[in-house]
């Protein structure tokens, strides 16, 4: 580390200070030459404006010693005597700081040496050269290159914490930047997901104290750019626990104040703001926000980006608009079909062949082990997914993955799954589409159209949106007549978005089923109840919908449903993209047990109400939510909720369900099968408890818990 004086000496026409590694005469002589090389044509300026940064080569006798020169402009006469009389020159300020973090081990560019000019009382020129820092980019650039070009949000996550440890870090060391936007932090990308060497530049607003309290922190961290949500986990990575509350309210005053500033910059400095009106325009440091898209393949899923406050500012209306008609004009036929499908549920015969299906994921490398997990299965329905956000590489395993799938004997549907480029770039989607098709629409029993399209961290705002992506594919129905297209791929109990999204499909057009993800949504069990509606009767609503509708065939399809297992952090859809070192309320994530037994319950549900068609389990292989955890890469584990689907599919998989049972008052059920050789048996178990009940038609008495249990009758 050098040794840096702590009084001024006079060098050429300055007053100034020369770190003491690297002190020389002929140092101190290339220093005096410094307003001569920064404007030579060997000089390469960095930034201009009222300040400049400028790289030039100091030359001396026993080495060259390429340095950034911070050329500050000369202040007002008000800031003038301000400065000389109370806090000295913005050069003497950066001096001090810099040495100042240097010492206390924080991250800047070494300083070498700062330098000032004064005529009389008032200064002329001010200097500061630090080393330069070769390779280095800014926050700002690489979180721009992340969000365009690499929107992976592990990535992200390692980008953020890198950053907020090191502002932790200079604050601890008592330093207040003062201008911490995210172009003043400098750092360098060691690695596919590693950042490190972050420094801090402009330093001359700063203040060394003994000390920061909670507001002075947040003043610095109210600088930074992040979106909302990601934001959060910023400030929660920076304190290492839930931030205090003074921390928070500080930091919210010093955001929207200076958000206020911002927007009011031209009425303050019209001349400067009006020069920069007229030149031309600089691209966008980001995407702007509704078209934020990220990736988190822990938690395979579209990760949220802006808070719920702040995506309500970007909802167009038509969002809320549509759903409000839609569902006034369809309220009373599909409550009238719905009273009619209640009574109906569980009343009739089902063939359970082909109605129990999972998920996979082929990804390259991984799906040779998938396909042996699903031999133990049988040849059972396989749904996968496409992405037009992944590489011709991961599309090519998929395709691949189909057609071995399909020769097995498997039946296969696919998802084609949109991300904000696809929504924004019609004719990417739409060649996107073409290709999946071409390649293995022959192979496939159902296309669905789109995913979550009312999640607009899927990449749909609005109806029109979603109603774009079903005509990219609606035009190759000419070209692929065979195709049997499914949607509108709503996410949850949200029926008033279902009916908007229906009423917005192209003229003429008509789903072969209703597909939806449907999930339990926080209520544990799947007996239990949001408001009047437990999974059931969800059921009997999706299904009313798609009997009435004009847009779809009377067929309901789950295409995705789950728990997330507790105890698997950011891998899992509730804890990504950070798991928050506060307490967590509402969580739905549950134990490997009791995830297996709500599986089992869920799919007799759905399945024998004859209600839906056939549901998709995601997914097969996943450590957050899948039936089988692949958290050790080197070797697989099949949780309880595998075998438990297994033994459900050699016990039911070709059987026919036939009747349930009440078998006590206290919500105990028996789910009664006969196979084809005239064989009968029952599935039973409660919701509450444990008790001991009489089976039907045999009269076995046997014990029932949570899981079920299958019984010869």
């Amino acid at each position: 580390m050098s040794s840096y004086p702590t009084k001024d000496e006079t060098i050429g026409p300055f007053r100034g200070r020369v770190a003491g590694d690297w002190r020389s005469s002929d140092l101190l002589l290339a220093l005096v030459r410094i307003p001569a090389l920064i404007n030579s044509d060997e000089a390469e300026v960095l930034t201009s404006g009222r300040n400049r940064n400028v790289k030039i080569d100091l030359v001396c006798k026993r080495q060259t010693l390429t340095v950034v020169v911070k050329a500050f402009r000369r202040p007002s006469l008000l800031k003038n005597a301000i400065d000389r009389r109370f806090r000295g020159s913005k050069a003497r300020r950066t001096w001090l700081a810099a040495v100042h973090l240097a010492e206390a081990g924080v991250g800047t560019p070494e300083p070498v040496a700062f330098l000032e000019r004064w005529v009389e009382e008032r200064l002329v020129e001010s200097y500061v050269v630090t080393i330069f820092q070769e390779g280095v980019t800014s926050f700002t650039q690489e979180l721009n290159h992340l969000f365009r070009h690499e929107p992976e949000c592990a990535k992200l996550m390692e980008l953020m914490e890198s950053v907020a440890v090191a502002v932790r870090a200079m604050h601890d060391a008592g330093f207040q930047h003062n201008d911490l936007g995210n172009q003043n932090v400098l750092l360098r990308r060691q690695g596919d997901a590693v950042w490190g060497d972050i420094q801090f530049i402009d330093l001359n607003r700063g203040r060394i104290r003994d000390s920061l309290t909670p507001p002075q922190r947040a003043r610095d961290i109210s600088r930074l750019y992040l979106p909302s949500d990601f934001l959060r986990v910023f400030k929660e990575m920076y304190w290492d626990m839930v931030p205090p509350e003074e921390f928070q309210t500080w930091e919210q005053r010093y955001r929207k104040g200076y958000a206020w500033h911002s927007r009011t910059r031209r009425l303050r400095h019209p001349i400067r703001e009006s020069r920069k009106r007229k030149s031309p325009a600089d691209p966008p440091a980001y995407p702007s926000e509704p078209d934020l898209w990220i990736w988190d393949e822990r938690s395979g899923q579209a990760q949220t980006t802006l808070l719920s406050k702040d995506r309500k500012r970007y909802y167009p209306f038509d969002r809320l608009w549509g759903s409000i008609t839609s569902t006034l004009k369809a309220v009373v036929p599909v409550w009238r079909e719905y009273r009619s499908l209640r009574e109906t549920a569980y009343g009739a015969p089902v063939v359970m062949k082909k109605r129990i299906g999972v998920a996979i994921e082929p990804t390259p490398g991984r799906f040779d082990r998938q396909f042996a997990l699903l031999s133990q299965l049988g040849p059972i329905p396989v749904f996968v997914r496409f992405y037009h956000h992944r590489s011709h590489d991961e599309r090519d395993a998929a395709v691949a993955a189909v057609q071995k799938l399909h020769e097995a004997g498997h039946t296969v549907s696919i998802a084609l799954v949109q991300d904000r480029k696809a929504v924004k770039d019609a004719a990417s989607w739409r060649a996107f589409a073409d290709d999946v098709l071409e390649r293995v629409g022959p192979l496939v029993d159902s296309v669905e159209i789109g995913h979550a399209i009312n999640r607009v961290k899927w990449g749909t705002w609005d109806l029109a949106e979603y109603q774009q992506l079903v005509a990219g594919v609606s035009v190759l129905r000419a070209k692929y007549p065979e195709l049997t297209l499914t949607g509108p791929s709503v996410i949850d109990f949200e029926y008033p978005y279902v009916l908007a999204a229906l009423d917005r499909l192209p003229s003429g057009f008509r789903f072969c089923a209703l597909s939806h993800h449907l999930y339990v949504d926080r209520r544990g069990a799947p007996e239990n109840r949001q408001g009047r509606f437990s999974s059931l009767e969800k059921f009997v609503l999706a299904r009313a919908i798609a009997r009435w509708s004009a847009h779809c065939e009377d067929r309901l399809v789950v295409s995705e449903v789950n728990w997330p297992i507790e105890g698997t952090g950011v891998y899992s859809p509730v804890g990504s993209p950070y798991v928050s070192p506060g307490p967590r309320f509402g969580d739905p994530s549950v134990s490997e047990d009791d995830y297996a037994d709500f599986m089992v319950r869920y799919l007799l549900i759905a399945l024998c109400s004859g209600m839906v068609e056939r549901v998709y389990w995601w997914r097969l292989v996943a450590y957050g939510y899948g039936l089988v955890d692949d958290s050790n890469d080197e070797q697989w584990r099949e949780r309880p909720a595998f075998d438990a689907l297994k033994t459900l599919l050699k016990w039911v998989g070709d059987a026919t369900f036939e009747s349930r049972h009440e078998l006590n008052g206290d919500g105990a059920v028996g789910f009664a099968f006969k196979r084809e050789d005239g064989s009968q048996f029952c599935v039973a178990y409660t919701p509450k408890g444990v008790c001991e009940v009489e089976l039907p038609a045999g009269g076995k008495q046997v014990k029932l818990s949570g899981r079920p249990v299958y019984v010869e009758m």
